[in-house]
């Protein structure tokens, strides 16, 4: 009588015998002991370098952690396009800025593609954005000029993109 995973096996003779067991795959305890030892030399390290008070995390927030700060009603913001979200969306210093007024295709559609291809030409200029104080999602909401010349009026005037009055809180068109 044979068991592959038995306590005994009988054989021939009729004497019982101790089956052979495998070692188990597992690593050595030397290794795991290792392991934890560099993990928390690494802590302790760490720990004794950062300043994890509370009022260190009060006084020096992580600039790029935060939010951006919501603009009041009236107050400009001047700098570089650093991106081009869509039609009637980039970003002014990284500040996202919802084009007032303008209602663009989404970018699921063709013709949003088409239409965020033409905003990206401005991806690197200078824009003004006098900000309505309204915020939407993560962005704030404004009018915004390149050059000198609406942004919003240039893409209705060139693309599909359209007066959305409802939103025209400063009857601009």
């Amino acid at each position: 009588m044979k068991r592959n995973r038995g306590i005994l096996k009988i054989v021939k003779s009729g004497q019982l015998k101790r089956p052979y067991r495998r070692r188990s795959k597992d690593l050595p305890s030397n290794t795991i002991l290792i392991s934890v030892a560099v993990f928390l030399l690494s802590a302790a390290y760490f720990y004794e370098n950062a300043d994890l008070s509370f009022a260190a995390l009060i006084d020096k927030p992580k600039a790029s952690l935060a939010p951006p700060q919501a603009k009041q009603q009236g107050e400009i913001l001047k700098g570089r396009i650093t991106h081009v979200r869509d039609g009637d969306t980039f970003e002014v210093n990284g500040i996202p800025v919802r084009i007032s007024a303008l209602d663009c295709p989404e970018n699921s559609t063709s013709a949003g593609q088409t239409v965020t291809r033409f905003a990206k030409k401005f991806k690197g200029k200078t824009a003004v954005c006098e900000l309505t104080g309204a915020k939407t999602y993560d962005r704030v909401v404004g009018y915004c000029s390149i050059d000198g010349k609406d942004f919003g009026k240039a893409m209705m005037d060139q693309t599909s993109c359209k007066l959305w009055a409802k939103y025209d809180v400063w009857d601009r068109y």
